[in-house]
């Protein structure tokens, strides 16, 4: 049973024990929480982790390194830490995180099952899954992490087919794969239960077939977002009801059409940084945000510090932590 009051859901006449509790717990709605994003290509791979206060706009802050400058990577996120999964050049297994209210550098958490290129994460406030990818071929492996420990990842189960390049959303209880590439654009969504293990289930499918969108949780605690992608590289925002099944609408465009994005959200907004918008010179800096409950065409937020395309993104406030803090904090 989900805690209140939620992220997106802290309006109303609350208790001042559930307030403090959802405060001390990281999931009071708060001004102050961050999107990070790391890595990428500016012509080379970089190790760069940038960040943003996510109920403002401005330009985007040096947070610190990842272990390893990759590109294609893609990340998940707890209440407090920001882990970055696989990538490339050249392709790797590292699992690396940071503690995402402070600043500094990323620290080893643990490897992939295998080297793994252009894979798709989501998470809730328990587990990071990662989904797909290549290694050089096409994989259809989800595996998971827990967060608050450290070390390897552990079989999940598998997609519903071999897909690399894919889009993640999450619930409190639902991860949601969307789109990638197996030899060929697919519009499949799939997803599985997070507390459990196995294979994942049809939901649908997206309105267009495409791949390469923003790689990570942008949602709120009961619609997935998927922005952006190719090909062609596309302005198209869509989103899915994460608690039924069923295929997605067009509901906004970004600011400017772009693949190899960076995606995360506060569970009110969904933010989107960098990217290939398919023309020259093709790395953006961009930063845009929309509603998520309303969707509509993005507004700018600011920029990032490096022109970067196939960045990750998460953050410590996404809709698949709505399930809140469960245990006790003195």
């Amino acid at each position: 049973m989900a805690n209140y009051p939620q992220l997106d859901d802290c309006s109303g006449v609350w208790t001042l024990k559930e307030v403090k509790d959802a405060v001390m717990g990281g999931y009071w709605r708060s001004a102050g929480s961050r999107g990070l994003f790391a890595g990428g290509d500016t012509g080379s791979a970089i190790n760069v982790i940038d960040y943003v206060v996510m109920a403002s706009t401005g330009n985007a802050t040096d947070f610190g390194d990842l272990t390893v400058a990759r590109k294609h990577l893609s990340a998940a996120s707890s209440h407090t830490r920001f882990l970055g999964m696989g990538g490339s050049s050249p392709v790797v297994d590292v699992i690396d995180y940071v503690t995402i209210m402070t600043t500094g550098n990323a620290t080893d958490f643990g490897d992939l099952s295998a080297a793994t290129n252009f894979t798709g994460s989501a998470s809730n406030s328990t587990r990071a899954l990662r989904m797909g990818g290549t290694t050089p071929s096409y994989v259809d492996i989800i595996e998971f992490v827990t967060m608050t420990s450290t070390g390897d990842t552990a079989d999940f189960g598998n997609l519903t087919a071999a897909t690399a390049g894919v889009g993640g959303a999450a619930s409190p209880t639902r991860v949601i794969r969307g789109g990638g590439d197996a030899n060929g654009l697919t519009n499949v969504i799939d997803y599985v239960e997070i507390a459990t293990t196995g294979n994942a289930i049809d939901f649908g499918d997206l309105a267009t077939a495409k791949s390469d969108m923003a790689n990570s949780n942008i949602c709120s605690s009961t619609r997935g977002v998927f922005a952006g992608g190719t090909s062609p590289y596309t302005t198209v925002i869509q989103k899915v009801e994460m608690a039924s099944t069923g295929n997605a609408i067009d509901y906004g465009d970004l600011t400017v059409g772009r693949g190899y994005v960076a995606g995360t959200s506060n569970s009110v907004r969904g933010i989107q940084a960098g990217g290939n918008p398919g023309s020259s010179p093709n790395k953006d800096n961009v930063i845009d945000y929309q509603s998520i409950a309303h969707g509509g065409t993005a507004l700018d937020f600011g920029d990032l510090n490096n022109s970067v395309a196939g960045p990750t993104g998460g953050s410590n406030c996404h809709g698949g932590l709505n399930d809140g803090y469960q245990g006790t904090r003195p």
